[in-house]
């Protein structure tokens, strides 16, 4: 009977969880983007001219490079990690595992949750998943540099038992760069 109780309050938790990362919408949002395409100013002169170009008023610029990447603000997210770290600590890996899988199907670009994610990968001793994940993390962690060199340092590390001592090599030679 308390097992039964136990199931039903975890699928109760699971899914305030799922349906409360499925009615949070983000904090900021991007006005809609203008195509940039020039625009003719009609002209009073005479016709046989061409008309000018006027450029688009205001050109478009790439969000800098050095920008840190923000944290997770779903709180299903955040309520996924860390039950992930509860479950880490309590050697429960696959169930941590689990909880991470599902935070980056919520936030398929948080550089925490691959953090996390390829951190238990190594705990499970699957060491090709756990790089694949530590290098998809670090393609997520541009421009934040404590993070790609906290993603290169377990790199390092999951080739190291790997037994590719020159990978790790060089992994750790990058974490010191950064």
């Amino acid at each position: 009977m308390p097992t039964n109780i136990s199931k039903l309050l975890f699928t109760m938790t699971s899914l305030v969880i799922l349906l409360s990362a499925c009615s949070t919408a983000p904090l900021t949002q991007k006005p809609p983007v203008e195509p940039a395409e020039p625009r003719s100013q009609p002209s009073t002169a005479d016709s046989s001219q061409a008309p000018e170009v006027i450029p688009p008023a205001v050109a478009e610029k790439p969000a800098p490079a050095t920008k840190p990447a923000t944290a997770p603000t779903n709180p299903a997210v955040l309520a996924l990690l860390s039950d992930a770290q509860q479950y880490q600590q309590q050697g429960n890996l696959s169930a941590a595992q689990s909880r991470l899988q599902r935070a980056q199907r919520i936030a398929p670009r948080d550089p925490k949750v691959y953090y996390q994610l390829a951190q238990t990968h190594y705990e499970l001793e699957d060491y090709r998943l756990a790089e694949q994940v530590a290098l998809k993390g670090i393609s997520y962690a541009q421009g934040d540099s404590a993070q790609q060199k906290r993603f290169w340092l377990l790199l390092a590390d999951i080739r190291t038992k790997a037994g590719d001592r020159s990978a790790a090599k060089a992994a750790r030679k990058q974490a010191e760069q950064l």
